[in-house]
């Protein structure tokens, strides 16, 4: 079985109360292509040598060790070496090693550019990668500096925590291609947990702003293939204004010495908060124009990660049970932040938080839901809550808690929190204490810290819906707020300040006002009595993290007249609770998409526009394949042409080119669009071909003929760079080709983990293809013969990426409910993550099998 490596909560508690004042000497030598070697020091203090002490590494080799200058046995196995001889007090360990480049995105990941060939190397540490480095003491609260030094080609820049204090060019490092090579010295770090380490490197272009007004020398890197789409002006004036807004926030001016951000390839996540060298996936430098709500979400995260500076950098968590905290805060405060210094810029921020919230509220309602807050009892759990509980659960009610104490009072904890806990560890207790008292200083008489403890320690998600009763001239003689819970085995009921809006049968506002919904069944609001309500809209201005439920007499009044709200974020909620109602059952995926078709049209803003098709393609899962499938998505597609042509503004036209692209589905409708690749022209005026426009057609094409490879090809001529890389292996394993999809099969099951993470998804995501369900269907026991095999012999990452990517999509959703039940006892009891997937996996498919046959029920009955 392949080596499962991990540290336990447990553990790492002993050792923290073990070993302090750490230090780490780190020497690097980096290859362009052949892997990397280190030698590194490590300085602590031991306080009782008969407690294991050991260090994390996760490599190829283990040359040395040496304890306090004496050689020692090389005591290396699952991933640790343990520190023999110790002596109480100070000890220096000295460790040789060597590794190869890593290929799925963690550790020290190498790339090479397909267009250029140049390579690049850049590391991913968070959340238990750093040992894949260097050899560490890795966990969060064993901070310590670095002082580190790396050799590299001299032709390539180095980009690490620190400033370069130093290059000096020295000889061939030996067993590497020869060519000049410099070895650069890096000014001592501030203390930092080792999941923060970074090294980037190779012939990144670089944009500088030293001299700037935050005093912040500010650099900027990519790809030499990619400098023409960083538009560098841009992100400066973004950071600037960033450091500007959370300087005074925190009353903290940014702690560390310079801030460096990369945009770098392959990428596993969204971006990761390196203290002063922050990296970020480079599909954010757009090779097509990109639509306002792309621009504005690089926006965000460029926000988010700096956010981490103050927050999970400077001060940082103590063990992995508070991970929710660093990315709910990021999260919420790149909000805040955007709100703040660039709404004119940027003015659908709470739109955009809404969008996000639909991670949340989909987590929220899976049956490995958890609480924000929970304990992780080793490392090997922690990537699984990176999910949407920790970032859109956590930062909604961190903009519930706003809500209630005021942004005063929230801006003077987070000064005292900063101040007293800087380059230290704490918990999530630590924060609401101050909180908490700062409430009570400024006269909220709310028990904050037993809020926190309702809200943060226990899982679900509540449903708000209101009962109305009317008399006969239809004012309200009773207005009732139900509350529930939406999953029976979690049924706390909380307290929720939410604004509720009022309105007329033409949708005029009658009022708005805040209320608290109680912790019970019901909750009376008396205040409403005798006003002419048409319509009620529950958690408006989206200050809650609840499910909202729509009344019948409000949603008639809505089918007429819902584009008459004149808010957008109020639609949006509509919107949001309509499709909640599919995914309850409540309402079939037909009835929601013609809703839609009705009220598109009448949609004046693109970026609710773009929400309400998001929701409408969702919805479309609900529905089985069938003739009318089809046709609705080809209604949607010339929905999205009919916007386009009448779109007032470039941001207008992006936005539904880029949604018309995501309904290219029925056979003609795809043959269209392949002659609008053919003859380089769609015949719309506003819509001019863009390189990834081009390869999202042709690899819809390549889905229903192999008469797609000739364009591949040549399409492959013209674009050389990784977009058109990743692009043909995509469409060379979407064939409907027997032969070619054994092939890919053959090439996945024997040779998959030499695959980048990237490729590996390409190559996965076209062979899986849910309207080739008769071509694939010999895979299905293939798939579920293999997986457990695949599990047991393959790396971590290669492994999960088989079991989700592979899944087969083709197949109807009981009998894929029916082999994952059958599959999950076989699957190896410490391999949690995979497992919880699975169980996601029967839930969304047991909500999809009944949401189909719902479909299947409104189609008959519009025939009878």
């Amino acid at each position: 079985m392949a080596e499962v490596y991990t540290l336990t909560c447990d553990d790492a508690k002993i050792r923290s109360e073990n070993i302090e004042g750490v230090s780490y000497e780190v020497s690097l030598a980096i290859t362009k292509e052949s892997g990397f070697s280190g030698v590194v020091k490590i300085f602590f203090t031991c306080k009782n040598p008969a407690v294991r002490a050991f260090v994390e590494y996760h490599g190829k080799q283990v040359d040395s060790v040496k304890i306090n200058g004496e050689s020692s046995e090389i005591a290396w196995k699952n991933s640790q070496i343990d520190l023999l001889n110790l002596k109480q007090g100070e000890n220096i360990a000295e460790i040789e090693y060597q590794n190869n480049y890593s290929n799925d995105g963690l550790g020290l990941h190498h790339y090479k550019d397909p267009e250029d060939q140049e390579c690049y190397v850049y590391s991913q540490c968070e959340p238990f990668s750093a040992n894949r480095i260097i050899p560490c003491f890795d966990q969060p609260d064993l901070k310590a500096t670095f002082k580190l030094s790396i050799v590299a080609p001299r032709s390539w820049k180095v980009i690490s925590n620190e400033k370069c204090t130093s290059k000096i060019p020295i000889p061939t490092v030996p067993g590497a291609v020869s060519e000049p090579y410099s070895l650069h010295i890096f000014k001592q770090s501030p203390k930092m947990s080792t999941y923060l380490f970074a090294v980037c490197a190779g012939p990144y272009e670089e944009f500088r702003n030293d001299n700037n007004e935050v005093d912040i020398e500010l650099g900027l890197f990519c790809r030499k293939t990619l400098k023409q789409y960083l538009d560098f002006e841009k992100y400066f004036r973004w950071t600037i204004e960033g450091f500007k807004f959370y300087n005074e926030f925190f009353g903290y001016n940014y702690p560390f010495s310079k801030y460096d951000q990369l945009f770098v390839p392959e990428f596993k996540f969204g971006a990761m908060e390196n203290i002063g060298c922050v990296t970020f996936r480079d599909q954010f430098l757009f090779k097509d124009p990109p639509s306002s709500l792309m621009i504005s979400r690089v926006c965000e995260v460029i926000l988010h990660e700096m956010a981490h500076m103050w927050f999970g950098d400077l001060v940082t968590m103590k063990w992995w049970d508070d991970l929710w905290l660093n990315e709910s805060f990021a999260t919420f405060m790149s909000f805040v932040a955007k709100e703040d210094k660039l709404i004119d810029e940027h003015p659908t921020v709470w739109i955009e938080f809404l969008g996000k919230k639909g991670w949340g509220y989909a987590t929220d309602q899976l049956p490995t839901t958890h609480p924000i807050s929970t304990h992780v009892e080793n490392t090997s759990q922690t990537e699984s809550n990176f999910d949407g509980i920790s970032y859109s659960k956590g930062a909604s009610v961190l903009k519930q808690l706003y809500f209630l104490v005021g942004r005063e009072v929230f801006s003077r904890s987070l000064k005292i929190y900063v101040q007293k806990y800087q380059y230290l560890n704490a918990e999530f207790s630590d924060l609401i204490e101050i909180i908490a008292q700062q409430a009570r200083d400024h006269g909220n008489l709310r028990d904050i810290n037993q809020w926190a403890q309702i809200w943060v320690k226990t899982a679900g998600l509540n449903e708000l819906e209101p009962v109305i009763e009317r008399d006969n001239e239809g004012k309200v003689t009773k207005f009732v707020i139900k509350q529930s819970a939406a999953l029976p085995e979690h049924p706390t009921l909380r307290d929720h300040k939410i604004i509720v809006e009022l309105f007329d049968s033409s949708m005029n506002s009658i009022q708005k006002a805040t209320i608290t919904v109680l912790p019970q069944d019901e909750t009376v609001l008396e205040q409403f009595n005798g006003l002419p309500v048409s319509c009620a809209i529950l958690n408006v201005e989206d200050w809650g993290y609840c499910k909202i439920r729509i009344d019948e007499h409000s949603f008639n009044t809505l089918k007429l007249h819902l584009s008459k709200i004149p808010q957008p974020l109020t639609r949006q909620l509509v919107y949001r609770a309509l499709w909640d109602m599919v995914r309850d059952i409540r309402m079939s995926g037909v009835e929601f998409i013609e809703f839609a078709l009705a009220q598109a049209p009448l949609e004046k803003d693109p970026e609710i526009a773009n929400f309400i098709l998001d929701y409408a393609s969702a919805a479309s899962s609900f529905i089985p394949l069938c003739p009318e499938k089809e046709n609705l998505i080809h209604d949607l597609f010339a929905l999205t042409l009919s916007k386009l042509n009448q779109s007032a503004s470039d941001q207008e036209s992006i936005t539904y080119k880029n949604k018309a692209l995501g309904f290219i589905y029925r056979k003609d409708d795809v043959e269209r669009a392949v002659q609008w690749v053919l003859n380089n022209n769609t015949g719309i005026p506003n819509w001019k071909l863009g390189k990834n426009d081009r390869w999202s057609i042709i690899k819809k094409y390549s889905e229903i003929t192999y008469e797609a490879d000739a364009i591949v090809k040549e399409e492959c001529k013209k674009d050389a760079s990784d977009t058109g890389h990743i692009a043909a292996l995509y469409c060379e394993s979407a064939y409907p080709v027997f032969e070619l999809k054994r092939a890919t099969w053959d090439r996945i099951v024997n040779n998959g983990e030499q695959l980048s993470n990237y490729d590996r998804e390409a190559v996965m995501s076209g062979f899986n293809k849910s309207r080739q369900a008769e071509l694939l269907a010999s895979f299905t026991d293939q798939y579920f013969d293999k997986v457990i095999e695949i599990i047991n012999r393959c790396e971590h990452e290669f492994g999960k990426s088989f079991c989700n990517g592979l899944l087969p999509a083709y197949e109807k959703e009981e009998t894929l409910i029916e082999r994952i039940e059958q599959l999950l006892p076989l699957i190896p009891k410490e391999r949690l993550d995979i497992i919880r997937e699975y169980r996601e996996h029967i839930s969304v498919l047991q909500k999809r099998k009944c949401g189909k046959e719902l479909s299947i029920s409104y189609l008959n009955n519009k025939k009878a």
